[in-house]
């Protein structure tokens, strides 16, 4: 069955909550699909049918299917999950990569009446009901979800979120004379909690007013460089945004990591959170196309 790639979300970490632009893209190196087995006491197997028996018994008690706009058959999953299907994946869980996201592409491929065609996709109006759908899926995973990750891996491009429209970009990596590398923080992190004490932290005017008025811009001014590959522009708002995640969102930070993001923005090598942040990977970007120096765990994405 068809593969469904991990995702990283290289702009929008919080901001996404509050009407922030957001850029997403698909990350190859790690994916998983849908397979059957036989009787098998194989512990990974034997978990992803308890995930995939849990999100149908959830999926069902909150009557998802009458909100959807492409309805899951949901009693061929149940047919299935007996015969023995389970989700075979490398992508690492609560790392900010979308394990939960490439779970429910796959479900959704497989289950829903979607017509998949590049036509479809092309349309915006499409698009949003794809998000919403994802929305619906993956919040029986995580409780709440914005449906980015799953719709990202279902389409397997690059994909900018703005408030008025979901939008396709072209990103060539070969043409751009910088570096973005992910940073293995060698923790595991929950979303929920975070985004809870996000929540908690906007309810200070202080900080909902340095979000808003330095955060947010330099977020959107970023990715709008990346876009175009308007180098000096680009670092000029990472360090911003590093800055402002050194200082305000220090609890997201592992502790081990405090002082890397200080020192990169000091040596042109600024650092930001992926996703919601606690642990998983870093990102940090390097004016060049040579590797980060040092000894750190890293995985080049572009």
């Amino acid at each position: 069955m068809k593969k469904f790639t991990s995702k990283l979300l290289l702009f929008g970490e919080y901001g996404l909550l509050y009407g922030a632009d957001a850029l997403a893209v698909p990350f190859p190196k790690f994916k998983g699909s849908l397979k059957f087995a036989a009787e098998s006491k194989n512990k990974n197997i034997l978990d992803s049918r308890w995930e995939i028996q849990k999100f149908v018994t959830s999926f069902k008690a909150a009557n998802a299917k009458a909100r959807m706009h492409f309805p899951l058959q949901i009693e061929l999953i149940e047919n299935e999950l007996n015969e023995g299907i389970y989700f075979e994946s490398d992508i690492p869980v609560q790392y900010g990569l979308g394990s939960s996201g490439a779970l429910c592409a796959a479900i959704f491929e497989r289950y829903s009446n979607f017509p998949e065609n590049e036509t479809e996709l092309n349309e915006n109006g499409t698009r949003q009901k794809l998000k919403q759908d994802f929305s619906l899926l993956e919040s029986n995973f995580h409780g709440r979800s914005s449906g980015i990750d799953p719709l990202v891996s279902f389409i397997n491009r690059p994909v900018l979120f703005t408030p008025e429209k979901i939008q396709l970009p072209e990103i060539k990596s070969n043409s751009r004379n910088f570096s973005v590398f992910l940073i293995d923080t060698k923790m595991k992190s929950s979303t929920a909690p975070l985004v809870s004490l996000f929540n908690k932290k906007m309810k200070s005017r202080e900080f909902k007013k340095y979000f808003e008025n330095v955060f947010l811009p330099a977020n959107n001014k970023a990715i709008r460089a990346f876009l175009i590959g308007n180098k000096l522009e680009l670092f000029l708002q990472l360090k911003k945004i590093s800055a402002f995640q050194s200082e305000y969102f220090a609890e997201m930070i592992p502790e081990s990591f405090k002082n890397f993001f200080k020192e990169g923005a000091k040596n042109n090598t600024p650092v930001k959170l992926l996703g919601s942040g606690g642990g998983g990977f870093l990102l940090a970007f390097a004016k060049n196309k040579k590797n980060l120096p040092g000894e750190l765990s890293q995985i080049q994405v572009i």
